[in-house]
């Protein structure tokens, strides 16, 4: 990716807003605890696809002439002492394939001039209580009142444009789930009992940090699979447990990768384990099989879906007609979150600018439990690229709900279902890009059959 990129990606936005200016506000730092002291910086991701450039404090600003200019921070001379030899906001510009640059106190100015003279000023939701400030004090609009002024139009044409994965982020998503394939490795030897959730986290983030890649989220390493976004690391691994790993990288642009593996700790699945375990990866393989452009992703969630009621049925846990227990929703006790989600800048990619991305036009969510939770409906385009993430969990406060409430009797074994209250959960996911006839598991494989699992876990 080089400036032409970046020209080219924002001539496009140009002509799909042709009206009005263009406001693309970045990222400020944020402070722990004190401003000097900060998290590691990244910048927006709406940012970083229109300008490429992952420094604070910059916005970029396209007015109707054609004008394109990069605001950023004025250089201090004491930046040297702390920072070093550093790239100016004309190299970044240069970098971007921008002429124009001025600095952030200029940028006031620009967009009241824009305002004076009726010209509408377009911009995207913004993710941070900074930005939402930033723009209510550019816009003279309460904070509470900036939602108010987002413009759909612009939110439309990013998502069209971004949705769509060229050869080299596909490139770069493939060199992101290069680094995840030696993080999972890295995390084999250690998955045994008496090891904590702590150690192996750290094995996984340590692979990463010697690439320099950043996480793309939280990794998530747990014994408690059922919690479905399980953050602490305090657990100590026992025989018998399953270790649940959710975990992603990003590549030197920013370009995430996002997978799922689940391991036994004993390194042998239990005829229980097996059980549910093949269920699951049965459940992804026939949504990787059917994804094409001739697919919506809903459908692919439902047929992952009905997998899992067939299997969950062999096992004595489910009953019934297979179609209706579906369309009721019987099974989302057990899988209770869509298959999966976009995938490229963000690992939920372009979560910040709502059902736009997954829903077309008209479109509302379900209302149903379990079938609210799919972040990605719409039909599948050639260039998608997506995660395929079915799973089977038991989560006891669910199960004793939907039993006192006699909930789905004729689909659910109740007793059966009590024998797994301990089980915990698994969960499997790849990233997958949508073709012109089909789709591709990007990455070289990562280990998820059972032999195989069972294979780099053999002591």
């Amino acid at each position: 990716m080089d400036a032409r990129t970046y020209e080219t990606r924002r001539n496009a936005l140009r002509q799909a807003v042709p009206q009005g200016a263009l406001l693309l506000l970045g990222h400020r730092e944020a402070a722990r605890n004190y401003p000097a002291n900060t998290y590691r910086f990244r910048q927006d991701s709406n940012f970083l696809y229109f300008v490429g450039t992952n420094c604070p404090d910059m916005a970029l600003l396209l007015e109707p002439d054609g004008k394109a200019t990069l605001y950023g921070p004025a250089e201090d001379s004491d930046d040297l002492i702390w920072h070093g030899p550093h790239a100016t906001i004309a190299d970044h510009a240069r970098e971007a394939g921008l002429s124009s640059t001025a600095s952030m106190d200029d940028l006031p100015g620009a967009i009241s001039g824009l305002r004076t003279r009726g010209i509408d000023v377009h911009f995207l939701p913004p993710q941070r209580d900074s930005q939402a400030l930033g723009l209510s004090k550019l816009l003279g609009v309460a904070p509470g009142e900036v939602a108010s002024h987002v413009s759909s139009q612009l939110i439309a044409a990013v998502v069209a444009q971004r949705s769509i994965k060229s050869e080299a982020e596909v490139r770069e998503i493939e060199d992101a789930l290069a680094t995840s394939r030696r993080m999972y490795a890295a995390a084999y030897p250690l998955i045994r009992a008496g090891r904590k959730e702590s150690e192996i986290a750290a094995a996984i983030q340590s692979a990463a940090l010697a690439e320099d890649r950043a996480q793309s989220f939280q990794p998530i390493v747990s014994v408690r699979g059922e919690v479905l976004h399980n953050e602490s690391y305090a657990g100590t691994l026992q025989e018998g447990q399953l270790l649940l790993v959710d975990t992603g990288t990003e590549s030197s642009r920013y370009y995430a990768s996002d997978i799922t593996r689940t391991y036994p700790v004993s390194g042998k699945f239990t005829d229980q384990q097996r059980g549910i375990y093949s269920t699951v990866l049965a459940a992804q393989f026939a949504a990787i099989g059917a994804a094409s452009p001739s697919r919506t992703n809903k459908e692919l969630h439902l047929l992952a879906a009905r997998t899992i009621v067939e299997g969950l049925a062999s096992l004595g846990l489910m009953r019934g007609d297979v179609e209706e227990a579906v369309a009721q929703g019987a099974h989302a006790l057990f899988y209770p979150h869509g298959i999966g989600h976009m995938l490229g800048l963000d690992v939920h990619d372009m979560e910040d600018l709502g059902d736009a991305v997954g829903y077309e036009p008209g479109v509302k969510r379900s209302q149903q439990f379990g079938l609210a939770f799919l972040r990605l409906a719409r039909k599948l385009e050639p260039g998608f690229v997506i995660t395929v993430e079915p799973g089977i969990y038991f989560i006891p406060a669910l199960i004793d709900r939907w039993r006192q409430e006699k909930r789905h009797e004729a689909f659910i074994n109740y007793p059966e279902v009590e024998k797994y209250r301990s089980f915990g959960g698994v969960r499997i996911e790849d990233d997958l890009l949508i073709t012109g006839t089909g789709s591709r598991v990007l990455g070289k494989p990562i280990p998820k059959t059972v032999a195989e699992i069972e294979a780099v876990l053999a002591r």
